[in-house]
């Protein structure tokens, strides 16, 4: 899977990968919407939703998969916002994507306070979560096309953590990083 792409599709953007670029390497999926992206880069919800068009093929482009990352930061956990952060986040990333869409797309939740940390969302609160994100989708979907999504968990997966999170009834796998090297 490629990280990102470039929101361009063609012209000189040195440092950037094109959609058709990373689709003539053979991957099937990009990853967007990562916290970092958002953070450090200074992504909208606008730009993680025109990104997501590209990769799903609208207007000609590949026709690559989406990972989308959703997830709240410490902050907003605490303030108790996580389940309209990820709506909004949802809402706004998968607007104007058309149902038939859903099955190459991803939701990964991975609370930004979990990522690099060490510290992992409880099975509980994780289920919690990725319940929030079905139903979010299932808002915008229904719930028949929600429950063909697949919902990742991503904060800080280890091999300590996984046997507990996979057994959740709403965590349908595992967004691993840094465990994985």
């Amino acid at each position: 899977r490629a990280q990102n792409c470039a929101l361009e599709t063609s012209g000189a953007h040195t440092g950037e990968t094109a959609v058709s670029m990373i689709a003539s390497l053979g991957c099937e999926y990009v990853l967007l919407g990562h916290s970092e992206r958002r953070s450090i880069y200074g992504e909208t919800e606008a730009d993680i939703n025109a990104k997501v068009h590209l990769c799903l093929g609208c207007e000609g482009h590949p026709n690559l998969g989406v990972i989308l990352c959703v997830g709240e930061t410490e902050e907003e956990y605490d303030a108790g916002l996580l389940r309209s952060i990820v709506d909004v986040q949802i809402n706004k990333g998968l607007a104007d994507v058309n149902q038939r869409d859903l099955g190459r797309i991803v939701i990964a939740y991975e609370p930004v306070w979990a990522i690099g940390t060490g510290k992992v969302a409880t099975p509980e609160q994780a289920q919690i979560a990725h319940d929030a994100v079905r139903q979010t989708l299932a808002g915008m979907f229904g719930d028949n096309a929600s429950e063909r999504v697949r919902i990742q968990y991503g904060g800080s997966v280890t091999p300590d953590s996984i046997d507990s999170l996979m057994i959740m009834p709403d965590v349908d796998g595992a967004l691993v990083g840094g465990a994985s090297l």
